[in-house]
């Protein structure tokens, strides 16, 4: 309201520039004083416009519509400066403006400070340009502002007339000027103020200005009649003059201006000189001149040396360092996101980054930016000159390269506006660095060899020199070493170079090598010129001759090649004429591959083989040194070898020498001596073991392999090709399973010496019943074959097969190719004829492998299972609970029987476990038959067992259902028992009941001894607390626990919710039990199929209270204070369920927690468990009665529980004795007593306390105390 005050009374015209004094003469005004300044008229605003013809004679009036008719004076009520329960009285004119007479109303609503004098709510008929006058009396209750408003009703319109009531105000005496005069710029000038409040309340206030100025303290209070020093600095940062206000801001809202005023001028404050040229100075070193700051002012001068002209540039370098600084932290935020994507640590983290971000900022802010330059430095950066005197200032050059460096820095220094520019020229000189000679020159030199030499760099400057070898970029220079390659010569000394010569190329050479010093504008240049010449050599043998080698044998020969220079020489070794393809297969490598393609060659290898190895192949030998050669040839290519070694010498050329190389590759003949082997009987997939003798009649080793079985197909180009060349053979696995027998072996390849013999193992494995014969093909590494699975039998095989076999060619025109079986040689010449080609052109091209067979005949038998018994009866078993009967497999024979046992139907009662498995060899396995029947009626099935390889064995099953097939999800049966619960409250049992039959039923449930449960849909309603909307009790002679639904209907397949819901109104342990009939299916007659006995305990909660009863007595003595008082207050809860309790109590006790903290009146109930304690504090007030008097109260704390309806009760009793007096009588009466004459009258004052009484006697009149003596 005060601020509202005054923004309406003084805030319209002249506050905006209010002096101080001003504003005290405005609140120095009385009441009457303020009437007699309202002297301007201003007509009220108009609230609403009155339409009513009716209520005046005057149909016509002078007054247009926007005018008003009546002005009232003065247009606002104003009280000011008036003391509490003082009655003020201001008269309020209001005159008609108009031509007519006019009625009005006065209106002021009811209010205890202001007051109409005269009849209220009355209306009064004024003539024309006459006036009636109303007085308003204002009785303040306090010194404060108030507010009212006057409400002035006429024929045509409603206005207001504002009432205000000004209260105290604080009033500080601020000068309306204060001038500073003449100041230098950049220099505090401080005046000081002693302000008063000469004001009538305290001050609570703000004070604010604008640059160059300041002022402090900003804020504060300061009492009626107390004082303050207020400081007012004025800091210019321009000359010039400079003019603002000081606005003291109260909490009022009133503000006043004193103005500022002053005069920034340059002091006088000079350079000696403006530009400081230094001598020339080797980088490293530093030179130093002195430069002079005058001070002729009388103001200490304080100076700072900058890099920047400006305030502004020196800002536009701050904020590149805020831009920096952001980027950094910017980058380091991503980095932070991307890696951390969910982290426990990643708030943490983020604080983290943005408090050194904070902190580099705060950093920058408070750097004052002094020069910081690597070339000049002045020392002091910054400091203070006292008046008339002069500081010097030494300027440091430390040049860092040879140039010549100019920098203009700039001294910031209090009492001159603009910087004063200082202007540092220097120029640094670089190191003096040569050789003691530049030219070397090193004649003829051998390829390869390294050679030494020593040059000297010469330092005769007086600093370092660092220095460092520029690399060559020239191939011969390449070869020159230079250590060191960097390094520093010392002034005044030498460094000793050493130089490493190794050429790689011949030829005349003239290199030039640069080194680069630090700092210094041209390297220092060294010439080496010179000739390279290379090596000569031998062999010690003419040539090699390997001579006759046995196919895929390697055989090793060696030479030695000599080195007759004194340089070492490079070379490299290798035989033109030999394969580009891998390397040649070696007998000792092709034997653990029994499967490689290369025992069964269908594709002639257009790239040959690599045959030779030469180790080394490469190498260098030393000056004047021999090394020797190993040459080793393992061939893959039938025939004769007539080769080259070439030798290549590295800086002499290409194909330098050629060593002749002979040799002949040769495959021997290998024969069977037992091509058929026959096995007899044979169990299916049983291994057998047998063995073939194979002989070797050459003067060669040979490699054999027994070749993996496979399934071949023959595939001939189509008759039109020309040349008639066979292009492949490929090998067919779709009929791997349609074969009679498999067979294998445990060494199918090996080496066979010279005139030798060996026993190849063969094992069998039958695979189909009855009579199987098998041909198993050896082949010979590197003799010639058929890709066509051409098979060659000796005459002696044949004869006893008594057979003759022909070629065989089907749909030759449709097909496009033909199968053919060639039994002999002389069939191979009639298939050379037929396709006409040549005989060698088939053996060669493409390469053929010469296969022997082995024919491998045997009888192949399955197994023998005895399956008992023959008829499984479960007899009568419980519905839906597994029933196991056992089936034995018993195996007769010596290998495994695969066995599968599955039933006829699909979606059968009955399972097997295992289904399948393997009977092992004379052994017995037990099938577990499981039936799990969903019906009471009788099953029957078939069971199917099949053994593998024999016929199928059925089984009859056949079972009895017994039981009920409505099942429960959670424990019902023999009894449900549901622990304890409060009487008067409903317990439930939810679970859910499924018909897992085949049959719909009907249930029906009942207890014992009580009529059926009524049919209701209607669910339970939920418990509730005790009291209004608590569960109705059973009636006498009904049962305590109902069940809902208590009949329903259940398909197969479908659950349903029951609820079991039980309440009792007394305390006892109930023991119904409860039955359930069912009608299944079709049947009309109903059979109990559950009985479940139900248990529950209902209780009473039990609270174990200490203490019973609390008491409080307090006993006021004159020097004490009253404070609350706190007893301790426990419930325990000894029943055996949980239970929440509310407490409530009357004024003058609360119920607190442990920590003396009062619960709040809308507190939810508390919750206390079995066992646990509730601690509690009892609050009693005993200051809530406003008197002097003692006092005693008894209330009691309810202690209530949600769960039921019982109360416990607490006795509570607060005692507070004050020392009292009680007196017989309130009046003392003297009756009529003589002028001049004593009477004397005793009462009796009894102490009616249990303290001390010390009192006195004394008068009251007139609201004054007069003290007596008796």
């Amino acid at each position: 309201m005060s601020h509202q005050i005054t923004e309406r009374l003084m805030g319209h015209s002249h506050v905006a520039g209010l002096t101080p004094s001003a504003f005290q003469k405005e609140m120095s005004l009385n009441t009457k004083q303020r009437l007699a300044r309202a002297k301007k008229l201003s007509l009220p605003p108009i609230v609403q416009p009155q339409d009513k013809p009716g209520t005046s004679h005057h149909k016509f009036s002078a007054a247009a519509p926007e005018q008003r008719s009546f002005q009232p004076c003065p247009p606002e009520v104003v009280f000011q400066n008036y003391s509490p329960g003082e009655v003020c009285e201001v008269p309020l004119v209001l005159r008609n403006r108009d031509k007519v007479p006019h009625l009005v109303k006065v209106t002021l609503k009811s209010s205890p400070y202001f007051q109409l004098v005269g009849p209220n709510d009355v209306c009064r008929k004024v003539p024309p340009g006459l006036y009636t006058t109303v007085r308003i009396l204002f009785t303040p209750g306090q010194r404060k502002d108030y507010f009212h408003q006057l409400l002035c009703t006429t024929e045509n319109e409603e206005f207001i007339v504002p009432i205000w009531a000004i209260g105290g105000r604080a009033i500080l005496d601020f000068p309306d000027q204060l001038d500073f005069s003449t100041c230098p710029v950049k220099y505090t000038t401080q005046k000081t103020l002693l302000v008063h409040n000469v004001g009538n309340r305290p001050a609570c206030y703000e004070l604010s200005t604008q640059s160059p100025f300041s002022v402090t303290p900003a804020m504060g209070t300061l009492d009626v009649g107390d004082a303050v020093e207020v400081a007012v600095e004025f800091r210019p940062l321009k000359t010039g003059d400079h003019s603002r206000s000081l606005v003291v801001h109260y909490d009022t809202g009133e503000d006043t201006h004193t103005s500022l005023h002053a005069r920034a001028v340059d002091a006088h404050i000079r350079l000696d000189r403006n530009t400081v040229t230094l001598e020339k100075t080797y980088i490293t070193m530093s030179n130093s001149a002195t430069v002079l700051i005058h001070n002729r002012s009388d103001i200490t001068a304080r100076f700072q040396w900058k890099a920047v002209d400006t305030e502004e540039q020196e800002e536009q370098l701050r904020q590149r360092q805020y831009h920096r600084i952001y980027q950094q932290q910017r980058h380091k935020l991503y980095s932070f996101l991307k890696e951390r994507e969910v982290d426990i640590t990643c708030r943490e983290r983020l604080a983290l980054l943005n408090h050194t971000f904070q902190s580099e900022v705060a950093k920058i802010r408070g750097d004052p930016m002094l020069l910081d330059d690597d070339i000049f430095s002045l020392v002091p950066k910054e400091g203070e000159i006292m008046p008339k005197c002069s500081a010097e200032i030494s300027v440091f050059f430390t040049p860092q390269a040879a140039q010549v460096y100019e920098r203009t820095v700039y001294c910031d220094i209090s009492g001159r506006e603009n910087r004063l520019p200082l202007l540092l020229m220097g120029e640094g000189l670089g190191p003096r660095v040569h050789l003691h000679f530049e030219e070397l020159n090193i004649g003829e030199v051998f390829v390869r060899v390294t050679h030494r030499y020593e040059a000297y760099l010469i330092n005769k400057g007086p600093i370092e020199a660092p220095f460092k070898l520029i690399p060559p970029t020239t191939a011969m220079g390449s070869c020159f070493t230079f250590l060191p390659q960097e390094g520093i010569v010392a002034p005044e000394k030498l460094q000793a170079i050493r130089v490493s010569f190794c050429p790689t190329i011949r030829g005349e050479f003239e290199e030039q090598f640069y080194f680069h010093v630090a700092e210094s504008p041209k390297p220092v240049i060294f010439t080496v010129r010179g000739s390279v010449i290379g090596p000569t050599f031998h062999f010690d043998v003419p040539a090699l001759h390997f001579g006759d080698i046995a196919f895929g044998f390697p055989h090793t020969l060696k030479c030695c090649l000599f080195n007759t220079s004194l340089t070492p020489m490079g070379f490299s070794l290798y035989i033109p004429g030999d394969g580009l393809g891998v390397p040649s297969v070696s007998s000792t490598t092709q034997i653990g591959k029994p499967s490689s393609q290369l025992w069964r060659k269908e594709v002639r290898v257009l790239i040959r083989p690599q045959e030779f190895t030469i180790n080394p192949h490469s190498g260098t030998v030393r000056a004047l040194g021999s090394q020797d050669i190993k040459v080793t040839l393992c061939p893959n290519t039938v025939g004769d070898y007539n080769l080259e070694l070439v030798l290549d010498v590295e800086d002499v050329g290409r194909k330098v020498f050629a060593l002749p190389l002979t040799a002949r590759c040769i495959v021997p003949t290998l024969r069977v001596l037992n091509p058929v082997v026959e096995l007899g009987h044979c169990c299916l997939k049983v291994l057998y073991d047998e063995k073939v003798t194979l002989v070797n009649d050459s003067d060669f080793p040979g490699c054999y392999c027994l070749l993996p079985q496979v399934w071949p197909c023959i595939h001939l180009l189509p008759s039109d090709f020309t040349g008639g060349v066979i292009r492949g053979i490929k090998g067919c696995q779709e009929h791997k399973e349609e074969a009679a027998a498999w067979y294998s072996s445990l060494a199918p390849s090996g080496i066979i010496e010279a005139h030798s013999s060996v026993q190849i193992p063969i094992t069998l494995q039958a695979q189909l019943l009855g009579q199987c014969s098998i041909t198993a093909k050896l082949a010979v590494f590197g003799r010639p074959g058929s890709p066509l699975n051409l098979v060659f039998k000796d005459g002696c095989a044949a004869a006893k097969a008594g057979k003759v076999l022909w070629a065989k060619v089907e749909h030759l025109n449709e097909a496009g190719r033909r199968a053919i079986i060639v039994p002999s040689l002389g069939m191979l010449l009639e298939l050379a004829v037929f396709l006409k080609l040549p005989l060698l052109h088939l053996l060669t091209f493409p390469t053929f492998f010469l296969e022997q067979e082995i024919r491998l005949e045997c009888v192949g038998q399955g197994p023998v299972v005895y399956v008992h018994p023959r008829e499984i009866n479960f007899g009568s078993i419980p519905v839906l609970e597994d029933c196991s009967k056992t089936l034995h497999l018993a195996n007769q024979c010596k290998i495994p029987a695969a066995f599968q046992v599955e039933m006829a139907v699909e979606r059968s009662c009955w399972r097997i476990e295992p289904s399948k498995g393997v009977v092992p060899p004379s052994s017995e396995v037990s099938v577990a038959v499981i039936a799990n029947l969903n019906d009471t009626v009788k099953f029957q099935e078939k069971l199917k067992v099949f053994i593998e390889n024999n016929p199928v064995t059925i089984i009859p099953l056949q079972a009895v259902g017994v039981g009920t097939t409505v099942v429960s999800d959670k424990p019902l049966v023999p009894k449900l028992d549901l622990k304890s619960c409060f009487s008067f409250s409903r317990c439930f049992y939810h679970f859910q009941l499924t018909n897992r039959g085949r049959r719909t039923q009907r249930l029906y449930w009942s207890t014992e001894g009580f009529r059926t449960f009524r049919r209701s849909a209607r669910a339970p309603a939920p418990a509730g607390p005790p009291g209004k909307g608590a569960p109705p009790m059973p009636r006498p002679g009904s049962p305590v626990f109902k069940l809902c639904p208590a009949q329903v209907d259940l398909r197969p397949g479908q659950t349903v919710d029951m609820v079991l819901e039980g309440c009792s109104s007394t305390v006892q342990e109930v023991k119904e039990r409860l039955l359930c009939h069912a009608v299944v299916g079709k049947e009309t007659a109903k059979k109990q199929i559950l009985q479940t006995d139900v248990i529950c305990n209902f209780i009473c909660p039990a609270v174990q209270m200490s203490p019973r009863a609390i008491a409080f007595r307090v006993e006021k003595k004159p020097s004490d204070v009253l404070t609350l008082q706190y007893q301790p207050l426990t419930l325990k809860n000894t029943s055996s369920l949980p239970f929440s309790v509310v407490l409530d109590v009357e004024q003058p006790f609360l119920v607190c927690n442990v920590n003396r903290k009062p619960l709040p009146a809308n507190c939810k109930p508390v919750r206390v468990d079995v066992g646990k304690e509730l601690h509690l504090c009892i609050c009693f007030n005993p200051a809530y009665k406003n008197s002097l008097i003692s006092w005693v109260v008894k209330k009691v704390l309810r202690v209530s529980f949600v769960e039921h309806p019982h109360v416990e009760k607490i006795p509570l009793r607060g005692e507070v004795y004050f020392p009292n007096l009680h007196l017989p009588t309130k009046a003392v009466d003297f009756g009529c007593i003589i002028n001049d004459t004593e009477q004397e009258l005793k009462m009796e004052m009894t102490n009616c306390s249990p303290l001390p009484v010390n009192y006195h006697w004394s008068f009251l009149t007139d609201s004054q105390v007069h003290p007596f003596t008796t």
